[in-house]
C-alpha cells in the first residue's frame, strides 16, 4: 500500500483534508509548484480512483490549455514521482502514483492518507452500539481536517468537482455528528468543526439550522438568536427570499429555551405562507453517485439552457428513450448541476406515465407543488385551472427547478410549466413529446445508448477500476451482452458487487449462458428488474401492439421495414403503420433509419420470452412461412431487373403478404442494398430451422445483387452455409445450385481453382438432374473459368456447349452472356476479326432485349478489346457507352470497371490528368471489402507519382 516502504524507503504520508501535506518519514517536504499540488490533490481527492490526463488539463486550465498542457503534466507527474522517490530513474512507474489506460491513481491506505483514515473513523461512528463512543469516533475524525479539500480555495478562482465532493462528505459527515451529539447531550464536542463548515457554508440553511441548535444546546442562545436575524438579512438582501422552513423551526426552539426579550423578533406558528414566507422546496430525489458519461448530452443541453436563458425564454428540455436508457438518471444529475441557479428550490413529481390507470392527474400534482411552495391548504382553488393560475403567480417572480418524470403526454404536462421565463422545466417520458416541442418550444433529446466506452465507464466507477481492470476481455464482454444500455450495465454492476470474491469473467459467463436472455439482468427490486422496467412499457399497448412486438422476435435482421412488419403479423400496411407507430410512441421500438424500425437487443430478448409464453406453435410458424414468403416474393421481383437468367421460384401470392414492385434496376439495387444485412440473417436463420430450400431460393435471387455490386466475401459466407444446408439435407438440386454460386464468389475472389472444382461437381448433377438451363449456366461459368487460368482450348469447348444448349432453350440473355466471354476466348487464340464479329452479335443482341446491364458488359468487353489493338478512340467510346449504361441501372462493379478501363485507355494516350479523374472515381466507388480491388486502382495511381 501507500504508506509501505519499498526497498526499505522511508514512510510517505499524504494530508489532503486542508492544503495538500506529504511527509517523507518524519519530515515534511513541500509538493511544489501551484500546478504540481493541484495535481496531487486530484489524485489524493480521489484516493486510489484513477484520473485521466483530461481531467488534469482540466484541473489547470479549464477550457483553455496550451498546446502543450499534455507535456506539461506528464513533467509535474515525473516531478512528483521523483518527490516521493528521489532515487527513482526517469519514465520509471513509481511505487504511489501508478499509470494505466485508465489513467493515473495514488496507490495509498488509510495509514497514508489522511482523507482514507477519516472514512475508516466514519465507519467505526457509524457502526458503533454506543451513542457516546460513537460521537468520540466522529469527532477523531473531524479533527483531521484543517480546511476545504486541498487547499483549493487558495489555488484556484472556481469550484472543482473532486474537491467540493470531500467538503460535502465531510460536511455531512460534520452533519451527522451533530445530530448524535444533540441527542447524546455533548453539543459542545462538535461545536468547532460546525462553526467552521457553517462559516464555509453561510446560505446553506441546514448547516445554519445545527448551528442555531447546538449554539442553543450549550447556553449561547443570544449568538443563535445574532446568527438567524443576520441570515434572515442575508437571504433577503442576497436572494430576495425568506428563511425557509427547517430554519425557522430551529429558530423556534431556540426561543423555547430563553431569551425571551427578544421573543418579539420571532416569527409567529403560523406556516410560513400566512406571513408572506416563500418556502424554497427541496425535492429533487437523491443523485446516483456514479453518474458517469453522457458528456456530450450534457454538454449541448447546458448550453441549450444558458441560451434560453439569455434569450428570456422559458426553458423546457425534454429527454426522450428506451426503457432504461437513464434518462431520469440524467434528469437528476442535470437537476443537480444547475441548482445554483435556481435558488428558490426546485420541484419534482413522478407523473406515473408509464401505467395508464395509475397515471398522476395534474390537478393532483398541482395541489402538491402549491403546498411544497408554501401556499396553504385553504387558499389552494378546487378547480384544476384555477390551480394552474395560482401556481403560476407563485413562480412569477422567481427562480424554481422542476424535474417532471415519466410523463406519459404532453396533456400531462402543459398545466405544470410556468409562465414566466425564469425557471426550468425538465421533462422525462418514454414517449414522444414533440407536441410541446410545437406548442411551448421546448427542447426535445433523444438519449440514445452509451458508446462502448461510457459503458465501460460506468462499471469500472461502479464495482472499482481494479477490479474492473483485472479482466478487460470480462469486461468487454459484460459492455457488449448490455449493448450499451444504462439500466443494464447498472444491474450487472449491482449483481457484481453483491458478490465481492467473484470474478468478473464469472459475471460474463452468467450472461453468455442465458444465450441473449433476460436472467443475468434481474434483481429483487422492482424499479431496476428490466424485466419490471420492459413491462410497464407492454402492458399500456393495444393488443394488436403487442401481437406485432411479440411476433418481431421473430424476425433476425437488425432492423425492419413496414412492409415487412405488416406480412409477418399479416395486417394491411396501413394498419401496420399505425401499430408500428404505437410501439414508437412506448419506445419498445426506434425508427433506426428512415423507415426502418428496431428494438434494442435486450427488449428484443423481452420479447422473445413473451412470444414464448403467449403464442402458439401454430400462430409462430404461420408469422414465419409469411416473413419468408415476403422477403422471398420481394427478392424475386427486385432480382428480375438485376439477374433475370436466374429462375428462382416464386412463391405463390398469400393474404397477409405484401408485395415489393421495384419499377427497374436502380429501385431493385437500392432495395438489396437496404435489406442486405437482412437478408443474410434471414438465409441463415431458414437453414438453422430447416426451411433450407427457402434459403436457397432466396440466395439464388441475392447473388445477383453480390455480383454486381461487389459483394464477393459476403456472397462466399452465405452460400457457403447454404450449401452445407443443402447438401445435409439430401437436396440435391439445392446442392447443385449453391456449388455454381460459390464458384461464382470463389471466382470473384481470385481462386479460380476452387471455382474450376466447385462447378465441375455442379455440372454432374446438372447433367443428372436433366436441368438443361442450368448444364448451359455452368458450361459457360466453367470456359469463363478455364479462359482465365489460360486454358483456352477448354473455354473454347465449353462455350460452345453452352451456346448450343441456350440456343435450343432459347434463352437469349444466355446466349448474350455467352457470345461475350467467346468473344475474349477468340481474341487470346488469335482469332480477332471473329472475335470482334462475335461481341458485336452479342451486343446487338442486348440491345435488342433492351437489357441494360448486358448492353453496359458487353460495350466493357468490346472496349477492351479496342484497348489492346490501341484504337483508343473506339474504346473510349465503349467505355463511356458501358459508364453511362451501369450509372443508368445502378450497376456499382460494371461503373468501377468502366471508369477503370477509361482511365486506362486515357493513360496509354499520355493523357495523365483524365487518367487520375477517371482512376480515382473508380477508387471512390470501389466496394470496401475488395481488398485486391482497391490495391490494383492504388497501384494504377501510383504510376502517376
Amino acid at each position: 500500500m501507500g504508506s509501505g516502504t519499498p526497498n526499505d524507503g522511508p514512510l510517505v504520508r499524504f494530508a489532503v483534508l486542508g492544503p495538500v501535506r506529504v511527509w517523507r518519514g518524519d519530515r515534511e517536504v513541500d509538493p511544489g509548484s501551484r500546478q504540481q499540488r493541484l495535481i496531487l490533490a486530484l489524485l489524493l481527492a480521489r484516493a486510489g480512483r484513477p484520473v485521466g490526463i483530461t481531467d488534469f488539463v482540466t484541473l489547470l486550465w479549464d477550457q483553455r490549455p496550451p498546446r502543450s498542457a499534455v507535456n506539461i503534466v506528464h513533467l509535474h507527474l515525473g516531478t512528483l514521482r521523483r518527490l516521493f522517490e528521489p532515487g527513482l530513474r526517469p519514465r520509471a512507474p513509481g511505487r504511489w502514483i501508478a499509470g494505466d489506460a485508465a489513467g493515473y491513481r495514488m496507490t495509498v491506505d488509510a495509514d497514508g492518507l489522511d482523507l482514507l483514515h477519516f472514512r475508516d473513523l466514519v465507519r467505526l461512528a457509524r457502526a458503533a452500539d454506543d451513542p457516546a463512543q460513537a460521537v468520540t469516533t466522529y469527532v477523531a475524525a473531524l479533527h483531521l481536517s484543517r480546511g476545504p479539500c486541498g487547499g483549493a480555495p487558495d489555488l484556484l478562482s472556481r469550484p472543482v468537482a473532486d474537491f467540493e465532493a470531500v467538503d460535502n462528505e465531510y460536511a455531512d459527515v460534520v452533519g451527522e455528528a451533530t445530530d448524535l451529539a444533540l441527542r447524546t447531550g455533548t453539543a459542545r464536542l462538535v461545536l468547532p468543526m460546525l462553526r467552521r463548515v457553517a462559516a464555509q457554508r453561510p446560505l446553506d440553511e441546514a448547516v445554519q439550522a445545527r448551528l442555531l441548535l447546538t449554539l442553543s444546546e450549550v447556553g449561547q442562545q443570544a449568538e443563535a438568536i445574532t446568527v438567524y436575524q443576520e441570515l434572515r438579512n442575508r437571504l433577503s438582501d442576497d436572494l430576495g427570499i425568506d428563511p425557509g422552513r427547517e430554519l425557522q423551526e430551529a429558530y423556534r426552539t431556540v426561543l423555547r429555551h430563553g431569551a425571551a426579550d427578544l421573543s418579539q423578533d420571532s416569527p409567529s406558528d403560523e406556516s410560513p405562507s400566512a406571513d408572506g414566507f416563500f418556502v424554497s422546496p427541496a425535492q429533487l430525489p437523491p443523485e446516483l453517485p456514479h453518474f458517469t458519461g453522457r458528456r456530450e448530452s450534457l454538454r449541448r443541453t447546458l448550453a441549450l439552457i444558458h441560451g434560453r436563458a439569455a434569450a428570456g425564454a422559458l426553458r423546457i428540455v425534454v429527454i426522450e428513450g428506451i426503457p432504461g436508457v437513464g434518462k431520469t438518471s440524467l434528469a437528476t444529475h442535470l437537476a443537480y448541476r444547475l441548482t445554483d441557479e435556481f435558488p428558490d428550490g426546485q420541484l419534482y413529481a413522478d407523473l406515473r406515465g408509464l401505467d395508464r390507470d395509475a397515471a398522476l392527474p395534474p390537478g393532483e400534482v398541482l395541489q402538491a407543488f402549491l403546498h411544497a411552495l408554501g401556499v396553504r391548504g385553504p387558499d389552494i382553488p378546487s378547480s384544476d385551472l384555477a390551480r394552474s393560475g395560482l401556481y403560476r403567480s407563485v413562480l412569477a417572480e422567481r427562480r424554481v427547478l422542476i424535474v417532471l418524470d415519466n410523463v406519459r403526454d404532453a396533456d400531462q404536462v402543459r398545466p405544470l410549466l410556468p409562465g414566466a421565463p425564469g425557471s426550468l422545466v425538465l421533462v422525462t417520458s418514454r414517449y414522444c413529446l414533440s407536441g410541446l416541442a410545437a406548442t411551448h418550444g421546448a427542447h426535445v433529446l433523444g438519449l440514445d445508448v452509451l458508446p462502448d466506452d461510457e459503458a465501460r465507464e460506468l462499471v469500472v466507477s461502479r464495482v472499482g477500476a481494479a477490479r474492473a481492470l483485472a479482466d478487460r476481455q470480462a469486461l468487454d464482454e459484460i459492455v457488449e451482452r448490455c449493448a450499451g444500455l444504462p439500466l443494464a450495465l447498472a444491474v450487472v454492476a449491482a449483481r457484481t458487487l453483491a458478490r465481492p470474491g467473484q470474478r468478473l469473467s464469472a459475471v460474463a459467463r452468467e450472461l453468455r449462458d442465458a444465450q441473449g436472455g433476460l436472467d443475468g439482468f434481474g434483481l429483487d427490486d422492482p424499479d431496476s428488474d428490466l424485466r419490471a422496467i420492459f413491462s410497464w412499457s407492454y402492458r399500456g399497448l393495444t393488443p394488436s401492439a403487442a401481437r406485432l412486438f411479440r411476433l418481431l422476435a421473430l424476425h433476425p435482421g437488425p432492423d425492419i421495414t413496414l412492409s415487412a412488419a405488416a406480412s409477418l403479423a399479416g395486417l394491411a400496411v396501413p394498419d401496420a403503420r399505425d401499430v408500428v407507430e404505437e410501439l414508437l410512441r412506448s419506445r419498445l421500438v426506434t425508427e433506426r433509419r428512415t423507415g426502418r424500425y428496431g428494438a434494442h437487443d435486450l427488449i428484443a430478448a423481452y420479447a422473445r420470452e413473451l412470444l414464448a409464453e403467449a403464442d402458439s406453435d401454430v400462430e409462430r410458424e404461420a408469422a414465419t412461412d409469411r416473413l419468408l414468403r415476403y422477403y422471398r416474393r420481394a427478392a424475386h421481383a427486385a432480382n428480375l431487373h438485376l439477374n433475370r437468367e436466374i429462375d428462382a421460384d416464386l412463391p405463390a401470392a398469400h393474404d397477409g403478404v405484401v408485395d415489393e414492385n421495384p419499377t427497374d434496376g436502380r429501385e431493385a439495387s437500392e432495395w438489396f442494398a437496404a435489406e442486405r444485412e437482412v437478408l443474410k440473417a434471414v438465409m441463415r436463420q431458414a437453414n438453422q430451422t430447416g426451411r433450407v430450400y427457402d434459403a436457397w431460393q432466396l440466395e439464388l435471387t441475392v447473388q445477383g445483387f453480390y455480383q454486381r455490386d461487389g459483394w464477393w466475401q459476403e456472397w462466399a459466407t452465405v452460400v457457403r452455409e447454404c450449401l452445407d444446408a443443402a447438401e445435409a439435407a439430401g437436396d440435391s438440386a439445392g446442392t447443385a445450385n449453391m456449388l455454381r454460386s460459390l464458384a461464382g464468389a470463389r471466382f470473384s475472389l481470385g481462386d479460380s481453382a476452387a471455382a474450376l472444382t466447385l462447378l465441375e461437381r455442379a455440372l454432374v448433377i446438372f447433367v443428372d438432374l436433366g436441368d438443361a438451363s442450368r448444364e448451359s449456366l455452368t458450361l459457360r461459368n466453367l470456359g469463363e473459368v478455364s479462359f482465365a487460368v489460360g486454358d483456352h482450348d477448354r473455354s473454347v469447348s465449353c462455350l460452345h456447349q453452352a451456346l448450343r444448349i441456350a440456343e435450343s432453350l432459347g434463352e437469349q440473355v444466355a446466349q448474350v452472356d455467352v457470345l461475350s466471354r467467346l468473344a475474349d476466348t477468340q481474341y487470346e487464340i488469335g482469332a480477332r476479326a471473329k472475335s470482334f464479329e462475335t461481341i458485336g452479335r452479342a451486343l446487338a443482341m442486348s440491345e435488342q432485349l433492351s437489357h441494360g446491364v448486358r448492353r453496359s458488359q458487353c460495350h466493357l468487353r468490346r472496349a477492351n478489346l479496342y484497348l489492346r489493338e490501341r484504337r483508343y478512340a473506339e474504346s473510349l467510346a465503349d467505355f463511356t457507352a458501358a459508364d453511362e449504361l451501369a450509372t443508368t441501372v445502378g450497376g456499382r462493379v460494371l461503373m468501377v470497371k468502366a471508369k477503370l478501363g477509361l482511365g486506362d485507355t486515357a493513360y496509354a494516350m499520355d493523357d495523365w490528368p483524365a487518367a487520375r479523374v477517371a482512376w480515382l472515381a473508380a477508387l471512390s466507388l470501389a466496394n470496401d471489402s475488395d481488398r485486391q480491388q482497391e490495391a490494383a486502382i492504388r497501384r494504377r495511381l501510383a504510376k502517376l507519382s
